[in-house]
Order: C-alpha cells, then sequence, then structure tokens
C-alpha cells in the first residue's frame, strides 16, 4: 500500500483548494497543519485542521472542514489515511480530534466516511440537516417557469429584487439589527466574515429586497465551492413584514444560482440553539428537493 501512495503532513499552506475557507486562518493562536495523499502524483485525499493546545478541530469558524476524497479511493485506502492522521496528532499530545464533514452534495464518498470513521472508534458528537435545491437543470426550469409570476407580485408591490456582488457592508448592521428585534441569534465573527468578503469578493453575494429605494430583507450568499451556492445569514426587518418577503428573497437566491451555473444551493440547516425550527424547515421545504446530514465526529486519544 505505501508503495502506490505518498502520505504528507506538513503546515498548512495557500492552496487555491475550490473549498476557499481553507485558506483562511483567521484565528492567529491556532497552528494550522494539512494532511494529503497522493497515489502516482495525483491528489487524491485532503484534510486541514486547526491545533490549539491539545485539540484538534478540522475546521474551526467554518459551515464544515472534513475530508475531501477523490470518489475512486477505497475505503481501505481512506482508512490508512486516518491512521496516519491519527499519529500525527499522537505525537503532538493531542486530547480530541473534531471534524465536521461536508454535507453528501460536497462530497461523493459521505457514507463512506462515516461508515470507516465509526469502525475506527470516532464518536458521532452532533447531526445537522441541510436541505438544497439540487440539480442546475431543475434551478434553471424553476427561475423560467415562476420569472412572470415572482415579477408581476414584486411590481404589485412596488418592491425591488437586487440580485449580484456585495458593494458595500452596510447590510450587517440591518441584518444585526433585524434578527435581534425578532430575537434570533446573529452569531457571526464580522472581522472573519469582512476578511473573507475583501479577499474573495467573486464568492459573495447579496440578495436585497427593496422598497422605495429603502431596503428591508437581506441574504448573504457564499461559493463555498466553485459549483455551489450557499444560503447564509437571511434576515427580514419585522416592521410592516409581507408574507411574500421570504418567498421573493428565495426566487432571488435561485435566479443568482441560474446566473452563476451552480449544480446546487445549500439552504443549510435549520435550528433554534438546542431545538429544531419547525417554521424554517417548513419554509425551505418549498423550494428545497433534496436533504443530507451534516455529520460531526469526534476521536478521543485518552480512551
Amino acid at each position: 500500500m505505501t508503495k502506490k501512495y505518498s502520505f504528507f503532513w506538513e503546515p498548512a499552506h495557500w492552496s487555491g483548494h475550490d473549498y476557499f475557507l481553507h485558506d483562511q486562518k483567521i484565528d492567529q493562536e491556532n497552528k494550522y497543519y494539512c494532511a494529503r495523499l497522493f497515489k502516482d502524483k495525483k491528489l487524491k485525499i485532503t484534510l486541514y485542521l486547526a491545533i490549539r493546545n491539545d485539540e484538534a478541530i478540522s475546521l474551526p469558524a467554518a459551515p464544515f472542514g472534513g475530508f475531501w476524497i477523490d470518489k475512486k479511493v477505497s475505503s481501505e485506502y481512506f482508512q490508512y489515511f486516518v491512521d496516519l492522521i491519527l499519529k500525527e496528532l499522537s505525537l503532538l499530545k493531542i486530547r480530541c480530534f473534531s471534524l465536521v464533514q461536508a454535507p453528501k452534495p460536497y462530497q461523493e464518498n459521505d457514507e463512506m466516511i462515516h461508515y470507516v470513521l465509526y469502525r475506527m472508534g470516532f464518536e458521532l458528537s452532533q447531526i445537522l440537516l441541510h436541505q438544497f435545491i439540487h440539480d442546475r437543470k431543475y434551478i434553471k426550469g424553476y427561475v423560467a417557469d415562476h420569472q412572470l409570476k415572482f415579477g408581476r407580485k414584486l411590481k404589485k408591490l412596488s418592491w425591488e429584487l437586487q440580485v449580484g456582488q456585495i458593494k458595500n457592508l452596510n447590510f450587517l448592521q440591518e441584518i444585526h439589527k433585524w434578527r435581534a428585534l425578532r430575537q434570533h441569534d446573529y452569531s457571526v465573527q464580522e472581522e472573519q466574515l469582512i476578511h473573507q468578503i475583501s479577499t474573495y469578493p467573486d464568492r459573495h453575494f447579496l440578495i436585497t429586497l427593496a422598497s422605495v429605494k429603502e431596503p428591508f430583507a437581506h441574504v448573504l450568499c457564499v461559493k463555498l465551492t466553485s459549483n455551489s451556492l450557499y444560503y447564509y445569514l437571511p434576515a427580514i426587518n419585522p416592521v410592516g413584514q409581507h408574507s411574500f418577503s421570504g418567498d421573493a428573497l428565495m426566487f432571488g437566491v435561485l435566479k443568482l444560482a441560474e446566473n452563476l451555473g451552480v449544480d446546487f444551493i445549500d439552504l443549510g440547516s435549520s435550528d433554534l440553539s438546542t431545538e429544531i425550527n419547525h417554521n424554517l424547515m417548513r419554509f425551505k421545504s418549498k423550494f428545497a428537493n433534496s436533504e443530507s446530514n451534516k455529520l460531526s465526529w469526534k476521536f478521543y486519544f485518552d480512551r
């Protein structure tokens, strides 16, 4: 096995990986590492992680980290790769290794990854259900079929639907204010987010609803990978809210996805701290056509 594959463990550096958050080293107190497995000089598996004190995390301050695997890698070679990572972490006196694995639309080997981690002694620590709008043809067809209906409704209400790249950061203050009025969570590390937007402006987009040029709803969309769009941080001003606001925002997201030519839209999870946000799940279900769990795992070295 070792003759066919080459393992590299080294401090993380700019990689140009399609999942651009691999290159975000926000917390200077963390030490960032990259583990890679090659076969015949071709990259097969990648894992990025951060280490602080006696804990390793893949990845902190990101929707997910975890393993990125070529679809042709077998379970045997994947287990071999994880074994080598655990040996490196053991040498660094790590007590706990945590990772959040991307849902299946991002990673075709999803079931195999979770099976091997479980059999190797990893403990499942969290499950979050993500809802998706999947398939480029479906997205294009939905926009074409509903363009006239939404256009008429927006015109009747004298609303403007703005879809495009971010021109200024005023929307963050408005989202914070509107979420506070609704007593909704705003656990956003603004300094990190602003850094991401300024460093990768071509990966961040804003959908805005305005009435008489005055914004009253936003949703931030992020191209986490070249073929995906992540629905993030939606907010609607509760003062004078209309029942059509959410639908209009989502149609803007679909239009953006069509323009960008992505394969799927990740609508994220629907949770209120320790509870399920059933109302939000119900709303997303009006548009979503697939679901996938995002699983978090922990490996304890002292057990």
